[in-house]
């Protein structure tokens, strides 16, 4: 989760969906992106979820809450 306040004044959440295989490598992904990012692992991400957001291996997607 990065600081910051949405439209409605509520703190703001994104969710990261990433493509990288090794769980460890994600995070690191995540940090170097985004630096002051509050970084937790939720779950990991299905094929289909994948799929449905058409993330290529390697690549990651910010979804806002």
């Amino acid at each position: 989760m990065r600081p910051g306040r949405g439209a409605s004044g509520a703190p703001r959440r994104e969710f990261i969906l990433v493509a990288i295989a090794d769980q460890d490598a994600a995070v690191r992904a995540v940090k170097e992106t985004l630096p002051d990012a509050e970084v937790k692992v939720d779950s990991e991400a299905t094929p289909e979820l994948i799929a449905e957001y058409q993330v290529i291996d390697g690549e990651m997607v910010v979804l806002a809450d």
